[in-house]
């Protein structure tokens, strides 16, 4: 019990006082940033090993089946594939726009939503098919994603299709 006192004092005193040391202007530290940092170092070592990049692509698969699984409304048919990546691309704040053309359902996507994921380890055309594929697949595995246009190789934006195997 005596030292509680103590304890709590010492942190008292250093709470007082942190503003007056520069803690919190010079130092940029969150505990729960560890985890992200060391998961940071373990996916660049990844990257850069051999049989990294087919892990890099079976997760982003992965995780799009989940994100597939999780955006998934009661509609049937391609529409519903193009509709689920419309809504990720709509709930990241992207524009995106799905328009008919005819018998075919067209995707129009107007900024990269995989442009700033997974940095320089690995391209976002990568993390874009990979993801794409299993957010398709999590409705259904005969469904294939056309990527007409990819703005990664210049075009002014993405447009995707989906036919059935």
């Amino acid at each position: 019990m005596g030292n509680d006192h103590r304890e709590s004092s010492r942190y008292g005193t250093f709470a007082r006082n942190w503003k007056l040391i520069g803690i919190t202007s010079q130092k940029r530290w969150r505990k729960s940033s560890i985890q992200e940092k060391i998961l940071w170092h373990v996916l660049e070592r990844i990257s850069k090993s051999e049989g990294g990049d087919a892990i890099i692509r079976s997760a982003c698969y992965e995780t799009g089946i989940i994100d597939g699984e999780n955006l998934q409304s009661s509609e049937d048919g391609n529409a519903l594939g193009l509709s689920i990546i419309e809504l990720m691309c709509l709930l990241s704040g992207i524009q995106a726009k799905l328009i008919g053309t005819g018998k075919k359902s067209v995707l129009r996507v107007m900024n990269c939503p995989y442009s700033d994921t997974l940095g320089d380890l690995c391209s976002p055309d990568l993390v874009c098919e990979c993801h794409l594929t299993g957010m398709v697949h999590a409705i259904d595995r005969k469904l294939r994603i056309n990527r007409r246009r990819k703005m990664c190789v210049g075009d002014p934006y993405c447009e995707f299709t989906i036919d059935s195997d």
